[in-house]
């Protein structure tokens, strides 16, 4: 498992003439989509960095960890305070990486003085 793309995510609703309108969209925006990538590459080759994945196959694999990344997201995106928290800097150094390309590019990341 190597390639993990931006989940799609649908959403159903009646408007008001009754008619059901159906939406399809990626998941994740852009700079989220890249600390998904990062957090479901190192979840699935390494068995037990944030899920126990050691017994399942590719398909169960890829669950476990979309499961634990939705788990984790607040966690992983909080940028409130404009730098990494402290459950953030326990996190592996390439997620914190793309945790803070993330909050760069949002525009809410504080460069260290």
């Amino acid at each position: 498992m190597s390639d993990f793309e931006n989940p799609l995510e649908s959403k159903a609703s009646i408007n008001d003439a009754g008619e059901m309108e159906v939406t399809i969209a990626k998941k994740y925006n852009d700079s989220e989509a890249k600390v998904y990538k990062s957090y479901m590459s190192m979840c699935s080759s390494e068995d037990k960095m944030f899920t126990d994945t050691a017994s399942m196959d590719d398909k169960k694999t890829y669950a476990a960890c979309s499961v634990a990344y939705d788990k984790m997201r607040a966690m992983m995106m909080d940028d409130s305070k404009g730098e990494l928290t402290e459950k953030q800097k326990k996190l592996p150094p390439a997620l914190q990486k793309k945790i803070i390309e993330k909050m760069k590019k949002e525009g809410t990341y504080k460069e260290e003085e």
